[in-house]
C-alpha cells in the first residue's frame, strides 16, 4: 500500500456465524448430513461454515484453519454424509469472498492467539472454556494476546503439544473451544458453544455492524500512528486490523 491510498473499510463480518468444527489428521473431512442441515441459512443475517483444521504431514496447511459457507459448498450434497479434502476446501475458499472478513481475521490472529492460550490449552477442555468465557465476559480477553509475531515453528509446536498431550479426539474439542474465542475477537459480543449438539459454535451481535463501518483516507505514517495508539491502549485486535490494511 502506497502513502494517501485509502486503507478501505475494515472486513465485514456476518451477524449471525455458526460454524461447525473439523479436525483430522488426515487430508479429508467428514460432513454428515445433519451437521451440513444444522448450517443452512435460517435467515439472510446468518451464515453457516464448516471450519477445519488439518495436521496431516502437508507443511503447507498444518496448523491452519480453512473456512467455507456450508450451504454454498455443499449445494448439491444428497447424500448422508459428504467428503472433502483439504484442497477442496482451498480451492473453495477463493469462490468466497463473503467470508473474507473471518478468513483474514482467523488466519492473522490464531498463531498469537494459540501462543496464549496453548498451556492453559494442555490443561483441557473445563479449564480453557472456563478462563476464556472470564476473560471475555471482563472485556480483556485481547490484553491475553501476544502481539509479537509467532515464529511458525513455534505455531507448529504448540499444535503438535496439544494433539499429542490429548490424543485427536480431545484434541479436536480444544481447538473447537479456542476457535470460538478466537471468533469472539473478530469483533462478536456473543458466544456459544456446544460440546454435544449442532453446530459446535455460534457467535453473534458483532460490535460494530455494517451501518457503523466508515472508510477514510490516511498517509502511512498516520496509520503507523494509529496503530501505536491502539497498542498502547491494549486494542490488539484493532491494531493487527489496521496492520493489514497497511500491508496490502
Amino acid at each position: 500500500m502506497t502513502a494517501g491510498e485509502d486503507i478501505g473499510p475494515l472486513p465485514r463480518l456476518p451477524s449471525v456465524l455458526r460454524v461447525e468444527v473439523k479436525f483430522t489428521t488426515g487430508t479429508t473431512i467428514s460432513v454428515p448430513r445433519r451437521e451440513r442441515e444444522a448450517l443452512l441459512r435460517s435467515d439472510r443475517a446468518a451464515v453457516g461454515a464448516v471450519a477445519a483444521l488439518f495436521w496431516c504431514g502437508e507443511r503447507a496447511v498444518d496448523g491452519r484453519w480453512f473456512i467455507v459457507d456450508a450451504e454454498e459448498s455443499f449445494r448439491s450434497s444428497g447424500g448422508e454424509a459428504t467428503s472433502l479434502g483439504v484442497h477442496d476446501l482451498r480451492r473453495i475458499e477463493k469462490t468466497q469472498p463473503w467470508l473474507a472478513g473471518v478468513r483474514e481475521h482467523v488466519e492473522r490472529t490464531w498463531p498469537a492467539f494459540l501462543a496464549a492460550f496453548g498451556q492453559l490449552a494442555l490443561a483441557g477442555h473445563d479449564a480453557l472454556q472456563k478462563e476464556l468465557g472470564a476473560l471475555h465476559g471482563s472485556g480483556r480477553l485481547a490484553e491475553r494476546v501476544l502481539g509479537a509475531d509467532v515464529l511458525e515453528i513455534e505455531h507448529r509446536n504448540a499444535v503438535k503439544a496439544i494433539i499429542d498431550g490429548h490424543g485427536a479426539a480431545v484434541a479436536g474439542h480444544v481447538f473447537q473451544d479456542l476457535l470460538a474465542y478466537l471468533l469472539v475477537l473478530a469483533g462478536y459480543a456473543t458466544v456459544h458453544t456446544n460440546p454435544i449438539g449442532v453446530p459446535d459454535i455460534e457467535v453473534s451481535n458483532p460490535v460494530g455492524g455494517v451501518a457503523d463501518l466508515v472508510s477514510l483516507e490516511l498517509r502511512r505514517e498516520q496509520v503507523e500512528a494509529l496503530i501505536r495508539l491502539a497498542r498502547n491502549a491494549g486494542d490488539v485486535a484493532l491494531a493487527e486490523s489496521l496492520e493489514s490494511r497497511v500491508d496490502e
